[in-house]
């Protein structure tokens, strides 16, 4: 590793540690909050719908939370990813460093969340008879590379967009929240009428939250969820760097 690469890595550190850090700095539960707001969401959603409305799934907590929690993830990195750019002004201007770092340490930061969240699952599963099998060492890499990569492509071209259009920060954040209603989240995939599932194809993460409900709550790996996962990574990330590419060269004017 030569010394222009470790000083890169080390940067990239500091900026992940900066991320989290600040984001619960003089807060009394300090980190647990990250698993707090999660299960505090799925405590809700299954009052209302496994006691109010009485959505018969069994086991419905580690229904919920085998696609709470990555969602989670993604929703809170898209959504902290909008403004990083133009939250960060100061520190790009000041410091010549690669600007997407400052993306890549936002969403790093959450997934240090989303993994100290796994025991949570694993506790569940072993609670409700199901305990983690082999699945589960190979799932987790590949369905983190998977989703990485598309948050990573979504904050590329979202970030950089709202450096030129500062609207599309409340934008996001309004689409996010419909996007949550429409992915198979509190309810199942084949609980939606055939005619409908097509659009559901078109939400670049259905297939990725299903994968991870197939592994965490049917202790499977269902390839297919994964193969278009994965597909949808690749495409998603590359459109990222592709727009991230054509538009860096006047971030600096414009923010």
């Amino acid at each position: 590793m030569n010394r222009k690469t470790r000083h890169r890595l080390d940067l990239l550190k500091l900026l992940v540690k900066k991320e989290i850090t600040l984001r619960y700095k003089r807060t009394y539960l300090g980190f647990l909050w990250a698993l707090l707001n999660p299960l505090l969401t799925s405590l809700v959603l299954f009052i209302a719908f496994n006691v109010f409305m009485r959505f018969e799934i069994e086991n419905f907590a580690l229904f919920l939370l085998s696609a709470l929690f990555p969602w989670t993830w993604f929703s809170t990195s898209v959504t902290m990813s909008t403004n990083t750019l133009t939250g960060n002004v100061s520190l790009i201007k000041k410091v010549i460093f690669p600007k997407h770092f400052l993306l890549l340490a936002t969403i790093t930061a959450q997934l240090v969340n989303f993994i100290f969240s796994l025991p949570v699952l694993i506790g569940l599963a072993y609670y409700y008879g199901s305990a983690p099998a082999l699945n589960w060492l190979i799932g987790i890499p590949v369905l983190v590379v998977a989703q990485f990569a598309i948050i990573y492509g979504l904050a590329l071209i979202i970030s950089t967009a709202n450096a030129y259009f500062r609207d599309l920060e409340y934008i996001v954040s309004v689409l996010v929240s419909l996007l949550f209603w429409m992915t198979p989240i509190v309810y199942p995939l084949d609980a939606v009428p055939a005619k409908y599932r097509a659009l559901l194809a078109l939400n670049p993460v259905t297939y990725l939250m299903q994968a991870w409900r197939d592994l965490f709550f049917n202790n499977m790996l269902n390839w297919h969820n994964v193969f278009i996962s994965l597909i949808t990574a690749a495409v998603v990330l590359f459109a990222g760097l592709l727009v991230f590419a054509k538009l860096e060269r006047k971030l600096d004017e414009v923010l």
